[in-house]
Order: structure tokens, then sequence, then C-alpha cells
């Protein structure tokens, strides 16, 4: 199952484009630690770690490291980067490695169904902070640039609450900037298992996969074109949940 997460994470954001030698592409399988801060507004007389019915405020945070390599056939298009272009005069491999770390702070809608209140579901809208830094390089050439994007964020979810203190949680979360030359889009989804370690934390234990694009096509700051990128990684994740 090698890359089989990162896959289905870019073809949520970038599927018809993954087979496009115009472009850099990039996908792992790696490990995805999250932190998230919970903040209800009402109602605030249940136990704020254990998803329930209301309104709150979330601010969470992210990162991954991954690497990854593409072969560039003999006389395929060159790839222009951070203001070098890589040619593919004879069969080159590209390695990249790449860092990347996502911000949001979001309103959030739960209501769950009911008079046992086990099944719920939630929507959220906010603004996020993407950035992904990237390093290339080939047998005579390297370079690197950092991508770093602000812009809206859009999720929904579903949640199972199969024991009064643990839930099974699903969500999407979209991201997009409209920045062409940064982080231009990014989706995410999450599988968790949540438990609730008394009444103001939880950890979450579970899968996630993200699929990033930039469009790059316009001049940048060196006066050159920059290439298409397109990132995919997921794999385990474990996050921590303060909630108040």
């Amino acid at each position: 199952m090698k890359k089989a997460l990162a896959t289905l994470a870019a073809a949520l954001i970038a599927a018809p484009a993954l087979a496009d030698h115009n472009q850099i592409e990039m996908r792992d399988s790696t490990f995805i630690p999250s932190g998230r801060i919970g903040i209800d507004i009402s109602p605030r007389g249940e136990q704020p770690s254990v998803p329930h019915s209301g309104h709150g405020i979330e601010i969470g945070f992210t990162g991954a490291s991954g690497e990854d390599s593409q072969t560039r056939t003999a006389g395929a298009p060159p790839l222009t980067f951070a203001g070098q272009t890589f040619f593919s005069p004879t069969t080159t491999t590209l390695n990249y490695d790449f860092d990347f770390r996502f911000f949001e702070i979001a309103y959030r809608f739960r209501h769950f169904f009911g008079a046992s209140r086990k099944f719920g579901i939630e929507a959220l809208g906010g603004l996020g902070m993407a950035e992904l830094e990237v390093r290339a390089s080939s047998g005579t050439q390297a370079a690197t640039e950092t991508l770093r994007s602000g812009g809206l964020v859009g999720g929904f979810g579903i949640v199972w609450k199969f024991l009064p203190q643990t839930s099974l949680q699903s969500r999407i979360t979209v991201f997009g900037s409209g920045d062409r030359e940064g982080v231009t889009g990014a989706a995410r989804f999450d599988l968790f298992v949540a438990q609730a370690l008394g009444r103001h934390a939880a950890v979450r234990v579970g899968l996630t996969s993200w699929g990033l694009t930039s469009e790059r096509d316009d001049d940048d700051d060196f006066g050159s074109f920059n290439s298409h990128i397109r990132a995919g990684f997921g794999g385990l994740a474990l996050g921590l949940e303060l909630a108040f």
C-alpha cells in the first residue's frame, strides 16, 4: 500500500494532471502529526473534549515532511523551478524533498441526531495558511523554494460516538488561496478514532491524506515561467486536542 494514501489525496485535487510531464510531481507516505484547540461558544455546559451539538471555534495546525523522485525521459519538456531550468537531454531523475505546514482557524457547527446523540455532522469555515518548502535536485543542479499562501478553509465531517468517551470521526477539508505562484489549493481527508482524556483533552489516532497544487502560470520573482507543482502525501496520523 506504499503511497496509496498519497495517490488518493492527490486525486482529490489534481487527478487529471498527475500524468502530465510538464509539471513537478511528488507523492509520499509519511507520518502526519497535528494539534487542535477547540473553544465552545454555546452550549458550554457539556464536557468539551467529547463532541457535542453546538457552535465553536477551532484552531488547528499540522505539518509533514517527505521525499520522492521523478524520472524524466529523453526529450521531455524542461521543468523550471526557483529560477533554474532542468533539461532532459537524456533520461534524468529529479529528487525532491519537501516540508509542509498548515494553520487554520475556523468557525465550527456540530449537530447530533436522535435521543442518543451518537451520530452527528459538522461543518467548518474560516481562514488558513499553507506553506510548502520544496528542494529539487538532479546530478548537476539543485534549487529550493518556499511557497506560502493564505486563503479560505471549508470542511464537512461525520462523527459517530460509539462509546461515551470514544468516537469515530471523518472529515474533508478544502483550502483555496487564488495565489497561482503559492499554494493555490489543497484538500485533506481525515479518518480518526478520538478518545477523550478527561474534561479538556483528547487524542486522535488514524489516517490523513493531503493533495496540494500550485498552478504557477505567471512569471515569478526570478523573471521566468515556473512549472506547475502537484503533491500528494498521506499516512498514519496522531493528533492532540485541547478543548475548552
